[in-house]
Order: C-alpha cells, then sequence, then structure tokens
C-alpha cells in the first residue's frame, strides 16, 4: 500500500510546479512586455497642427499671493489632494514657510482638482474655509484622481502663463516631497542666465510598462513606443519661466498622456530642450534615511509624511551649525 504521507505530497508537488509554471510565465510575460512596442519614437505621433487640445477650464479657486508687481524668482506648485490637510499644513510650517530666500521672492501655492465622491460638501466646504485662511489653493473643475495628474499639471502651466507669466523659475512637486527650498533657490542664482532649463530627477531611456500593475501600465493606443523619452520625475522638476510658458502653448497641440511627468517630458523634448542634468545627487526618487550632512546638500527627496517633513525642517534647523 501506498504510504498515507505520499498521497498527501502529491498534491503538493503539483501545486508547486503549477506555482513554479505560473511564476516563470510572468516573469516572461513581464519581461517581453518590457520590450514590446516601436523601437524609434516618432514624438510628432503626439501633434496635431492645430490646438486641439487647447482646453482652458474656469479657475474654481484662486490664491490670494498674486505675482502682479512681485517679478517672483520661483513660483513652487505643489499637486495636492483635497483630502491632504495634514501634508498642506506641514508644508506651510516647514520648506513653505518663508517667501523669501537669498533676497529672492518664492511664491508656494497648491494645485487641487475636486473631491471624487462630488456630494461630500463637507470636503468641498473644508478645502473653500483652507483656500480663505490662507489665499494658497489652485483648483479647477475636474475630478482630483491619479488618472488626472496631467489635467492638474496643465493647470498649473495654464496657471503660470495667465497669472503670473513673469516667474523667473517654476517648479513642480508633490505633496510627500521634502524639498529644500534654500538650496534649491542657491542652485537657480547659479543657473539665471541660462535659458531652457529643466531639471530633476532625469529618467532616461525608461520603458512603457505592460505589465499588471495598473498604475503603471500604458496601453499601445495611448503610448505605441517602446521607450519613453528623457524626462524628469513628477517629484520635482524645475523650469525657467520662459520655456514654461513655451511648454504651454504647445500642450495645445499635444493630446494628454495618463503620466504627467511624461507628458512634460514629449513637450520639452518636442521643444528640442535637453535636461540640465544635476552635478550631485541632489534629487532622490525615493525617501532616504536622515542624516543632517545628507538632507543639508539635497535639493529634493521623495516619499515623506506629514509628520516626517515637519521632523526633518525642525532637525536641519536645530542642527544648523553643525559642520559636515
Amino acid at each position: 500500500p501506498v504510504p498515507i504521507s505520499a498521497l498527501y505530497m502529491r498534491p503538493l508537488k503539483w501545486l508547486f510546479l503549477l506555482l513554479l509554471l505560473f511564476s516563470l510565465l510572468t516573469i516572461w510575460f513581464i519581461t517581453l512586455s518590457s520590450r514590446a512596442g516601436l523601437d524609434n519614437v516618432n514624438l510628432l505621433y503626439f501633434y496635431e497642427y492645430e490646438p486641439v487640445y487647447r482646453q482652458p477650464r474656469p479657475f474654481t479657486l484662486r490664491e490670494r499671493r498674486t505675482c502682479a508687481g512681485l517679478d517672483p524668482f520661483l513660483v513652487i506648485l505643489v499637486a495636492s489632494s483635497p483630502g491632504d490637510v495634514r501634508a498642506r499644513q506641514a508644508i506651510r510650517i516647514t520648506w513653505g514657510s518663508r517667501d523669501s530666500w537669498w533676497g529672492q521672492h518664492v511664491l508656494t501655492l497648491f494645485l487641487l482638482g475636486w473631491e471624487p465622491r462630488r456630494g461630500d460638501g463637507a470636503a468641498a466646504l473644508s478645502v473653500e474655509d483652507e483656500s480663505i485662511l490662507y489665499g494658497d489653493i489652485i483648483r479647477q473643475d475636474f475630478m482630483d484622481t491619479y488618472d488626472n495628474l496631467t489635467l492638474k499639471t496643465i493647470m498649473a502651466f495654464q496657471w503660470l502663463s495667465e497669472f503670473c507669466s513673469n516667474a523667473r523659475f517654476f517648479m513642480k512637486t508633490d505633496v510627500d516631497v521634502f524639498v529644500n527650498t534654500p538650496n534649491l533657490v542657491k542652485l537657480l542664482l547659479q543657473l539665471n542666465s541660462s535659458e531652457n532649463v529643466f531639471t530633476g530627477y532625469p529618467l532616461i531611456e525608461n520603458f512603457a510598462y505592460r505589465g499588471f500593475d495598473k498604475k503603471r501600465f500604458i496601453s499601445y493606443e495611448e503610448y505605441p513606443f517602446r521607450l519613453y523619452p528623457p524626462y524628469c520625475s513628477g517629484l520635482g522638476y524645475i523650469l525657467d519661466g520662459k520655456l514654461a510658458l513655451r511648454a504651454y502653448e504647445l500642450m495645445g497641440h499635444i493630446k494628454p498622456l495618463k503620466f504627467e511627468d511624461v507628458y512634460v517630458g514629449i513637450c520639452l523634448n518636442l521643444l528640442k530642450v535637453n535636461i540640465t542634468l544635476p552635478q550631485d545627487e541632489q534629487f532622490f526618487l525615493y525617501k532616504i534615511d536622515f542624516d543632517v550632512c545628507k538632507y543639508r546638500n539635497l535639493i529634493a527627496v521623495h516619499g515623506l509624511s506629514s509628520d516626517e517633513l515637519v521632523q526633518v525642517w525642525q532637525d536641519l534647523s536645530s542642527n544648523a551649525s553643525k559642520t559636515c
């Protein structure tokens, strides 16, 4: 007779083999899909001769602090969702707390859409109250979802074009990013005489993802090429003001893409603008452990919570005299 233990082992053996086969097929699919698509990137595929995508939306909330008469050196526009109240407040009391660094005027504002649950009057009311209190919120009438991040970025460029065209530099960043504002201003002062400035965390020869992760996936219909053009991560990219205005003008001719940073990269590549590569490691795509010297010298690091933003700012302030 067959031992009882062997009877149990047989189905386990087949289960293990099935799992192994599934894993190998998954790895093969993801590897193959990352190589799929047209090799030669032709960005004119996205271009329309007429500005058919120019659909400027009205602003339902506007900032109280305007650019008129200020000639801001740097405008930082922070992509945020209606529910990010604590994160916005953390930025207001940390890296966005001052309106001047090294004698240069800095303006920090927040970009919002509508709460996806449109019937939630309490959320809309709190954002409007927040806007009245701080006067630093910019909002248009679209649903604030991940798939609409490109609309939010287009809103940023539209606002800059209509209300702050005199800004010398423009940065778009996210609400979970720590920005070392004094360091950023210092860098931009070095680039002040430059034109066509486009800098941040560079992403070169990134594959268009065709795997199972819905957040990263992009269809062949939306983007038929294998590689994205060079672009800077949405954690925080910087353009000079004149270039930002040219990019917004071009956006009317370019169909919005799912990924806002790739979309901006397409526009700037069509404008024949190359990335100004940072000299040192100054932009971090993922959170790094706190170190006074490292955080003192970086410009932006992504993935921090509201409490971590406050803690980093306090630690940097209390160790300002420490030599590195």
